[in-house]
């Protein structure tokens, strides 16, 4: 069957003329999303749950990324990312992007709460949540994901592990601050959900191996729809709230702010 395919680019807010005399590629201090005030310094990207603050949106086939007024964690929106079967193989990625992320030798900290309806069914079948890619020349690196009742992670770059049991909290925000130190040998992989550490590598190589950069992408992936049919629901949305990238778990939290 002929694949169809939509994509959508959403305007970055962020040129990188302004990133280029940032230490490190990125702005200790900068602007939020809607321009109206400084973040904090060891804050480098946030969003309150809107399409705009990001970068970019994607999508594939179907797919639809869009501001929502509920549910929302905090505030009055968050971010609906919701794909479709279509009877088609190849990709279902409905997803916003931050690019430049990270930069090689720097240690940085991503959090972000997501909710799960409460109807979710849980199957044994990747459906990605977040996901970091090199940059520059780009591919799939590192996967963030629902798979039965638990939260894993994976991907191409030998990181890969079973984060915690999630069969408690569908239908309720689920908050996960995820730590990145991109180094050779002194690197570091942690994870924190609703606050409890439940990951902790260091002292490793945690390093993209096509590119000095990260992008970050939030937002839904069904990577066993390349290739197969959904083995539960055929239509399915993760919603994102309270985003951000720091320099350490306190600032990430999305508790905390």
């Amino acid at each position: 069957m002929k694949m169809r395919r939509r994509e959508f680019l959403v305007a970055g807010l962020v040129s990188a003329a302004a990133l280029a005399g940032a230490p490190g590629g990125l702005a200790a201090v900068r602007t939020s999303a809607a321009g109206a005030a400084a973040l904090p310094a060891g804050v480098y990207f946030q969003d309150t749950g809107t399409t705009g603050g990001w970068d970019k949106a994607y999508t594939q086939k179907q797919g639809v990324i869009r501001t929502v007024s509920s549910p929302a964690y905090k505030g009055s929106t968050a971010i609906e990312a919701k794909q479709t079967y279509i009877e088609e193989t190849g990709g279902y990625h409905s997803e916003v992007i931050k690019s430049g992320a990270q930069s090689v030798g720097q240690d940085r900290y991503y959090g972000q709460a997501i909710y799960l309806p409460a109807g979710w069914q849980f199957h044994d079948q990747n459906v990605t949540f977040q996901q970091w890619s090199p940059e520059d020349p780009e591919g799939p690196w590192l996967l963030m994901f629902v798979y039965g009742d638990e939260l894993r992670y994976g991907g191409s770059g030998g990181i890969s592990g079973t984060i915690g049991a999630i069969s408690s909290l569908r239908g309720t925000w689920i908050r996960v601050v995820t730590r990145l130190k991109l180094a050779s040998g002194t690197g570091a992989f942690e994870v924190w959900v609703n606050g409890k550490k439940l990951v902790s590598r260091t002292g490793m190589t945690v390093l993209p191996s096509t590119s000095q950069t990260i992008r970050w992408s939030s937002g839904i992936y069904c990577t066993a729809w390349r290739t197969g049919k959904p083995a539960a629901q055929s239509v399915l949305s993760i919603f994102h709230d309270q985003a951000r990238i720091a320099s350490s778990y306190t600032l990430a939290e999305p508790a905390n702010w």
